[in-house]
């Protein structure tokens, strides 16, 4: 396939470039940089910042669109307008570009874990778990909607939004970060330490996507996660334990509200997600357990 790519040359998006290269596809990579150069892409495309239409997709197989405001920072109202419209709003005029492409049969657009809320121990599969409440609930809610608007007006590109939950990786997403923290005896549950935290190794990642590109069943919502979520407490045992460092005490739920304001709702949120939909069309996990990814990561 000839597959266009939005954010190629974020963490997910470079990773995803080599993967797609390595099964024999084309790259096609969409930047709003000048002089991007990315190994082995041979053709870049602007993502176009005014006029109706955003993304030139003449001649594409197929789209991954994961351009997107990163969620961490201060949640200033400026700082939050700019993750929905970076979402919410490019999407929708690439939707009016994806109605108009001739040759694009399948389209991945982004979404995360977010879209689920706050959902304590309730197992979350795609098809049978409703869309949560807060922030990032409703901005994934617009943004799914966005993408599968096309879904419903066309027949000839099938759409899926992949539901990613916390992106594990050696170079980027969330490890190093958290490296640094364990490393200065900072690690800690947070909160109740009971939230339970969808992750995913950056291969699986980028395997599922590729998955969803490739195999027909893969329609609608997608959730992108490892088949064995665990609590937050867990996850900063195994994180200390990677690392030789102690764990420390709970960070109290109020100090995370008083300290990181909004944001504590990525951090306190509980997605207990499933991924039905790829288990069941066939995806083969290569990190099934947090303390075997984790052991990659070194």
């Amino acid at each position: 396939m000839r597959i266009g790519i939005t954010g190629a040359t974020g963490f997910v998006g470079r990773a995803l470039v080599a993967g797609a290269l390595a099964r024999g596809h084309e790259v096609v990579a969409f930047s709003r940089g000048k002089d991007v150069s990315i190994p082995g892409v041979k053709e870049v495309r602007p993502i176009l910042t005014e006029g109706a239409k955003a993304l030139d997709l003449a001649g594409l197989d197929a789209l991954v669109h994961l351009a997107g405001e990163n969620v961490f920072g201060v949640w200033t109202t400026e700082k939050k307008r700019r993750i929905y419209d970076s979402r919410v709003d490019l999407t929708r005029r690439i939707a009016a570009d994806v109605l108009k492409a001739e040759s694009l049969k399948v389209w991945v657009s982004g979404s995360g874990s977010g879209a689920y809320g706050d959902r304590g121990d309730e197992i979350l599969t795609e098809q049978s778990s409703a869309p949560g409440a807060g922030f990032l609930a409703e901005v994934c809610r617009d943004w799914e909607g966005a993408a599968l608007a096309v879904a419903a007006d066309s027949e000839k590109t099938r759409v899926v939004v992949i539901r990613t939950g916390m992106v594990l990786g050696k170079d980027g997403g969330a490890w190093p970060m958290l490296r640094k923290v364990f490393a200065m005896f900072l690690g800690s549950p947070l909160g109740s330490g009971k939230q339970w935290v969808p992750w995913i190794h950056l291969d699986d990642e980028v395997g599922m996507i590729l998955h969803a590109l490739e195999h027909e069943g893969c329609k609608g919502p997608m959730n992108l996660g490892s088949p064995n979520p665990v609590t937050n407490e867990q996850m900063t045992r195994e994180m200390a334990k990677r690392i030789k460092r102690p764990v420390m005490p709970k960070v109290p739920k109020f100090m995370l509200k008083l300290v990181m304001g909004d944001l504590s709702e990525v951090v306190l949120a509980s997605q207990r997600m499933e991924p039905k939909l790829a288990l069941e069309t066939g995806y083969q996990f290569k990190h099934v357990r947090l303390a075997d990814a984790l052991a990659t990561l070194d």
